[in-house]
């Protein structure tokens, strides 16, 4: 006599073993379809990729030293001129710390 759990084991099993060739087959089709067309596998696709990060920011880099409009010395200045305008326009909520103040939703009573 056959038990119904023996044949949900099987089935698993049968499950599984489906799986596990469906992917390979997925896998396999996948190479062979990227080998046809002339592509390149994950890794070098990865490594290409970040390839092409480290060349962009270099060239990014040095088009931003060769087309910025003023020196460093300038650019310096005009930020420090700028980050001591902000902080002499801080709104009055800061209680003399740099950090804001905390806002409470209900005023403190002191009992």
């Amino acid at each position: 006599m056959v038990r119904v759990k023996d044949l949900q084991d099987v089935v698993d099993d049968l499950k599984d073993q489906a799986s596990k060739r469906a992917a390979d087959l997925l896998g396999e089709g996948k190479t062979e379809v990227r080998h046809v067309i002339g592509g390149h596998s994950d890794a070098s696709l990865l490594g290409m990729l970040g390839l092409g990060i480290v060349l962009g920011a270099i060239v990014g880099a040095a088009l931003a030293l060769l087309f910025t409009p003023f020196s460093g010395d300038e650019t310096r200045r005009k930020i420090s001129e700028q980050v001591d305008k902000v902080r002499t326009t801080e709104p009055a909520m800061t209680n003399g710390s740099p950090r804001p103040a905390p806002v409470s939703s209900t005023p403190y009573v002191a009992s």
